[in-house]
Parts: structure tokens; sequence; C-alpha cells
């Protein structure tokens, strides 16, 4: 990457157990741009492999959880923008000056999204906040073709202006994962500037193979998914958040799914201890 004539940018990248996977990701990168990995879990080789490969690594001593571990890394970035991308995402070739390249043509808005996919011709589908009323992104079902406002991002990799990313106050810990992408994207929108889907930039991204999995892990995701769940429904304003997710803990439990796969069995008793632990919780209302 040309450092004239680009803004500056630095990768913030957040690990547990990415080892297998964040290598390839950091050799995606253009040459020049800072990686700062956060590693969230134990030692897996990851910390001698970034310190040889000359990356910043930041160990917490405990996993303070995605949006967390992201604002630890993001804390003494200097850079114009932080780009947040999974440690399983790959950058096809253009993809980080593609983005930035609209970030100089849209100066008002706040953060760009690139377009992701398993493969370069299996491309997902915008991404749909769970947050938001469901009519509220009429072609949240498309895949637009020119750069296009939306109104939530996809936080495999969220490109950000530094200063509004400061503006809001990062990400919100008390999301330990999922929807922490949905929560940062309504806020940054609302009160920074319009996001940005800028599909001529692609990643490649296999969904949650971030970390190694395991029944254990499944629980552990989907106790957090329903914790966030709730709790970011009713930090933006949507009723009786409570009830909908003891409806989405009932809905996984009485699938037919449970009864051919364990990893199913595992999502419901997580979702189902997440629901348990935030019932009794007082909710923020309305950010």
């Amino acid at each position: 990457m040309d450092a004239g004539s680009q803004p500056s940018v630095s990768v913030v990248s957040v690990a547990y157990n990415s080892v297998g996977v964040l290598p390839d990701m950091a050799a995606s990168l253009p040459a020049g741009v800072d990686l700062i990995v956060v590693d969230n879990g134990p030692d897996d080789g990851l910390r001698a492999w970034a310190e040889h490969a000359g990356h910043k690594v930041i160990v917490p001593g405990e996993n303070l959880g995605f949006g967390g571990g992201c604002n630890l890394g993001a804390r003494d970035v200097q850079s114009d923008f932080i780009f947040f991308l999974n440690p399983d995402a790959r950058l096809m070739e253009g993809a980080l000056e593609t983005l930035l390249k609209q970030a100089g043509k849209h100066p008002n808005a706040s953060a760009f999204g690139p377009q992701f996919g398993v493969t370069v011709q299996n491309r997902y589908k915008v991404r749909p906040s769970k947050i938001l009323w469901r009519g509220f992104f009429a072609k949240r079902y498309t895949r637009p073709d020119v750069p296009t406002p939306v109104p939530s991002l996809n936080g495999a990799g969220i490109l950000v202006r530094r200063d509004a990313f400061e503006a809001i106050g990062g990400f919100d810990e008390r999301i330990f994962l999922f929807f922490e992408d949905d929560d940062i994207s309504l806020r940054l929108a609302a009160k920074q500037g319009p996001l940005i889907y800028v599909p001529e930039a692609r990643v490649l991204h296999a969904i949650a193979s971030s970390s190694p999995s395991s029944l254990e892990l499944v629980e552990f995701k989907a106790y957090h998914y329903l914790r966030g769940y709730v709790y970011t429904l009713s930090k933006h304003g949507r009723s009786v958040p409570k009830l909908r997710g003891c409806l989405n803990v009932v809905r996984r439990f009485i699938s037919l799914r449970n009864l051919s796969s364990a990893e199913r069995r595992a999502d419901a008793r997580g979702r189902f201890r997440g629901l348990a632990s935030i019932l009794g919780e007082a909710l923020p209302r309305s950010y």
C-alpha cells in the first residue's frame, strides 16, 4: 500500500485459539499495514508466531470477549482508520485499498464493510440486523453491486474512522460475544454518520472457524448469544426483550433437530443458561 496516497490504517484482530487461521489472514494484508493481535485465549503458539512475524501482541490475561478485546487493541492506535478483522478472514487483492478509497468518496460516513463470501463465487447476502425492525432494510436479502448505505455492518470486518469510534466510546463491553456489531453499527449510524457496504472489497470468511469447535465451546457461545441478544434488544428500544429471549430458547428446545445433533442440544442448553442469567438483571433502555 502506498502510504503517500492513502490514509493510515491499523488492523485489530481478536484471537482465541486462532493460530491455525490468523497467519493466513495476516498474509492477506497489504504490505506496511500494522496488525495488532489481542489474544484472549490460552497460548496456542499464536504469540510466538506473531512476535516472530513482527506483529504487536496484547495478552490481557483473561478472555475479554470480542468487544473488550477490540477496545484494548484499539486503545493506542493513532491511525486515521481502524479495521477490525476476524482471524479467519482473508482479504482478496485490493480489498482494503478499495474500502479506503470509498472512505475518501464518503467523508461523512463513519464506517465501511466489505462483501464476504466462503469463496469468490459464493457471496453472502447483505447481513441484516437482528435488532432492527424486520422491515427496516428492504434490501436485506440482496447483494448490491455498488457501494450502498446499510443499517448495520458485519462484525467480521469493519473499517471505522478512529475519531468516530472514539467518539461513541468504542464497543460496549457488556456485550461479550454476538450482537456487538449490531450495537456499534446502530450507534455509529445514529451519532457519527452513515454506514457503507462496499461490494467491490471482497473478503473470504469461513463462518465460526476462528476457534476449533467443541460441545463446550458451542454451549459457551450460545450462552453469550442469548445474553447479547436480550441486552442489545433492550438497549436499542425493542419491546419485551426478555420475552423475546424466552421465545428464542423455547424454539431452540422444541426443535426436532435436537434429537440427532449433540451440537444443537449443547446450543439449547447454552441459550437456556444465558436466559436464566439475564432474567434478573436490570437492562439498559435506549442508549
